[in-house]
Formats: C-alpha cells, structure tokens, sequence
C-alpha cells in the first residue's frame, strides 16, 4: 500500500526524502557555496545515489529555484506576522528591519544560501535568481500574505500619511536591502557575529534616514 498523498502529488515518504534533499542542498551551498556545489556532492550528503536527487529534481535549475522558494518560505512566518502587527510605516520598518535580522539568526544557513544563490546563481539561459523566481511566481503565486515584505510600499504608505520625508524609494530600498544583507556577510565571515544587535542599529539609522 502507498504511502498516503499530499495536497502536492506526493506520497509523504516521498515529500519527506525531498524535504531532507532540500535541506542537504542548502546546507551545502551555505558552507561551499552555489558554484561549487553539485548534484553529486548533494547525493553523499543526504545518503542517497545520485539517481535519487535527480528523480526529484531533474535539473540543477529546478533545485536552485526550489531551495529559493523554501528559504523565502521559512521567511513568510517569520516576517510577515511582525510587520502586520504595526500600525505605522515606522512601526513596519522596524519590524521589517529586526524580524529579517531574527530569520537571519535563526535561519543563518538558509541565508547564507540564498545569499551566495541570489550574487552567483545563473541558469542555462543566463538568468538571475530574481528573474527565475518571477517567472516561476507567474505560473504559481507565492503565499498570498508575502506582500508585507514589499519595502518600497512600507515606504510608500509612510510617505502618503506624512510620516516620512520626501525621497526616492528605490535607493532608499536598496539601501535597506544592502544593509541586512551586509548582516549576513558577516555572519559568514563570523559565525558568532551578534546578527540581532546589528539589526537594532539599522533601525536607528533608516529611522533617522525617513523620519520627516
């Protein structure tokens, strides 16, 4: 008798070896990076022949873009509820700010990951990471409550309501984007880097940066 079916297809048995050969894989680009992690090298980690992996995932493409949607997946519960819960842009900033700094230390092979994928990964056609994920989004939506993570319109309502001062939001938002990301660069470089500390000073100076 086969195991029984989740709501993707799958057999539980089955979503359970891919979940381990997902998380092997981040595990692997998070300590070796994307480039010199293989399909192979994803096999010997999770215990499995490599015809295994490939019965999941067909192509290295098809990984990559799912370990992508697993990470941003992880970040959904993490961030999304913290930024809900604020009234004000301010408020939403914040928490935009310190609950992605909190996913980063709780998380910190998932961000590494995403990281070394996001500046490295590019598919058989030469694609970005971002451009695969939006295409990908196109046939399958992401969670529907994943619009709170759109920075540029935390920075958008606190400028209709007044609370914020006149400036361009896509520098703005790239500078926030750098910012956090600067967290996990240097989480990689030092393990025991105080991730969370770090991100209270940001807030501070994205606060001092938008306020009017």
């Amino acid at each position: 008798m086969r195991s029984k079916i989740d709501p993707n297809g799958r057999t539980f048995t089955e979503q359970a070896r891919r979940d381990q050969i997902t998380a092997c894989a981040i595990e692997l680009v998070a300590e070796i990076g994307y480039p010199k992690t293989s399909i192979g090298k994803i096999a010997e980690l999770a215990g499995v022949a490599k015809s295994v992996v490939l019965y999941y995932f067909s192509t290295k493409d098809e990984l990559v873009n799912t370990l992508a949607q697993e990470i941003f997946g992880a970040a959904v519960p993490v961030m999304v509820p913290a930024i809900e819960a604020e009234e004000t842009a301010g408020g939403k900033l914040r928490a935009y700010i310190l609950s992605n700094g909190e996913f980063i230390h709780t998380h910190r092979n998932h961000a590494l990951a995403m990281l070394d994928m996001w500046t490295s990964y590019r598919s058989t056609t030469g694609q970005r990471l971002d451009q695969v994920m939006a295409e990908a989004a196109a046939h399958k939506p992401l969670q529907e409550d994943s619009s709170a993570l759109d920075l540029a319109a935390i920075f958008e309502l606190g400028q209709r309501t007044g609370e914020f001062r006149a400036f361009a939001v896509l520098p703005m938002t790239i500078a926030v984007r750098q910012a956090i990301d600067g967290a996990v660069i240097q989480s990689s470089r030092d393990p025991g880097f105080d991730v969370p500390r770090y991100c209270e000073e940001l807030v501070t100076i994205f606060d001092l940066a938008t306020r009017r």
